[in-house]
């Protein structure tokens, strides 16, 4: 047996592991980053969402959205096909966010929209470590490979 009988829900599939539950609200970070002007007063915290804010990397978060929708929604009652492909393509979708993410700093980089500065890199470099985790981790990839059946716990269909 490759998982523990804790892995495995009431529903007898993979748990969504901590580790994935916080990659992706790490990657809802640019939502924070164009609200965060909104709801802070502190000069130092909406000056940083100034400095940080693009809406191409707002954009780049949406992948990621889609997935919280997904693990929100991942249970038998679910007979959503949209939901059901959403998490199927769940860690592409997650990856694509990473990617996206990257490529838009690293464009506006070259192209002069944005300097370098350490937030920048500490987000490459972040983003670049999280790429490499969902590429390998055998966990992530079943974890995305399961979605509950359309029975309940008990085995009853509904």
């Amino acid at each position: 047996m490759k998982y523990s009988f804790e892995d495995y829900n009431e529903y007898n599939v993979l748990k969504i592991p901590l580790m994935l539950f916080l990659v992706n609200l790490y990657l809802l970070k640019q939502v924070l980053i164009f609200v965060l002007p909104m709801i802070s007063s502190v000069p130092f915290l909406v000056k940083f969402a100034h400095e940080q804010f693009s809406v191409a990397l707002l954009f780049s978060s949406l992948p990621a959205a889609l997935v919280i929708v997904g693990m929100l929604r991942r249970a038998p009652k679910t007979r959503s096909p949209i939901i059901r492909g959403i998490w199927r393509w769940g860690r592409f979708l997650l990856l694509s966010t990473l990617v996206l993410e990257v490529g838009f700093i690293i464009l506006y980089i070259v192209l002069g929209i944005k300097k370098i500065d350490g937030a920048s890199l500490m987000f490459i470099y972040i983003d670049v470590v999280l790429i490499f985790f969902l590429a390998k981790s055998l966990r992530v990839r079943d974890v995305f490979a399961e979605f509950p059946d359309k029975e309940t716990p008990s085995g009853v269909k509904p």
